[in-house]
């Protein structure tokens, strides 16, 4: 039994999310073939990246034993910093600038449970609230509406193509492309995803082995926090707008990708593709519903139930390595 079971989760760390992808294609196959549609494919896949892109960042926070509750915070203030600098400078000292935003947030993050000794899920949730009222002092609650006609550029990260007759996003598609791939490399092929994976294995003993943890720890929070920022622009730019109360709730959304995926709980093992699997799971299943004609809330809702459906398949899984053990 041990040995099949041993099989089975091996499996469905490589196979897992895809199986569910493909179940969920197929559902909503025959619920509504539309979804089929190449272009609406194609959509599906570079909405993802709203989610996808700071998913990549969540793997890296839960591989190295954390996670991060700031990240809808990040993604209101980093949209409020684009509207308003954008139209004063540009678009790419806006972006440079937001990117800037984010990645700072995240390092005040990890200062925060490195340096202040405070727990993760108390010093990120306490972020949260500091990042989301700064964004309502610096906007004094008000939307930053970016003029369409004065400033094309705005919708440079939201701008369309057409595949096939209809319009697709293909700008965040391959900035999607373009993250994971990054992520990837940098999470296999580097000393830093290396680190990573030992701190969330082990604290004590890559502290022995003479791993910086501190340091390691916070530059996972830095990047963390700029793919929320990568985030923040493209739902800036589609919306035309940034505020402070866009991101609510968003994090858990993030998380889920992430756990969904593959990436352990319990630290020390993350699944990069996996997540980007899961974000596209997600954003098809908003999809989907969307086209049966389902509200917000029907949306909110299955979310929510994935999220459950992570978990507990994540804590099954530790639970039979414990038992075996």
């Amino acid at each position: 039994m041990s040995r099949r079971a041993d099989l089975f989760w091996r499996y469905w760390e490589k196979f897992g999310i895809l199986a569910i992808l493909v179940v969920a294609l197929v559902v909503f196959a025959i619920l509504t073939p539309s979804i089929l549609t190449i272009g609406n494919l194609l959509n599906v896949m570079a909405r993802s990246a709203i989610v996808g892109i700071p998913a990549l960042g969540m793997t890296f926070a839960i591989c190295s034993g954390g996670f991060d509750l700031s990240v809808g915070s990040i993604v209101g203030l980093s949209t409020c910093v684009w509207a308003s600098a954008l139209p004063a400078v540009g678009l790419i000292p806006a972006t440079l600038l937001t990117l800037a935003v984010g990645a700072v947030c995240g390092l005040l993050n990890g200062l925060a449970i490195t340096k202040l000794k405070i727990v993760t899920f108390v010093a990120t949730l306490s972020m949260s609230m500091v990042f989301r009222g700064v964004a309502l002092v610096y906007t004094d609650g008000a939307k930053q509406m970016i003029n369409r006609s004065e400033h094309p550029e705005a919708k440079f990260f939201s701008q369309s193509v057409n595949v096939f007759g209809q319009p697709v996003q293909l700008t965040q598609m391959l900035m999607l492309v373009a993250v994971f791939a990054a992520g990837y490399l940098l999470y296999r092929y580097t000393r830093f995803g290396v680190y990573t994976r030992s701190v969330g294995s082990h604290e004590v003993s890559a502290r022995t082995s003479g791993i910086r943890v501190d340091r390691t720890l916070i530059l996972v929070f830095v990047l963390t926090g700029a793919t929320a920022a990568m985030s923040a622009l493209i739902t800036a730019s589609q919306l035309m707008q940034g505020a402070a109360t866009l991101g609510v709730g968003f994090e858990l959304e993030v998380i889920t990708a992430t756990i969904l995926g593959g990436t352990s709980l319990a630290g020390g093992r993350g699944n990069i593709w996996g997540s980007l699997m899961a974000a596209v799971m997600l954003t098809l299943t908003r999809n989907g519903l969307n086209l049966l004609g389902l509200s917000d809330e029907y949306q909110r809702l299955a979310i929510g139930v994935i999220l459950l459906l992570a978990l507990a398949i994540s804590g099954i899984q530790e639970l039979t390595k414990e038992a075996r053990q």
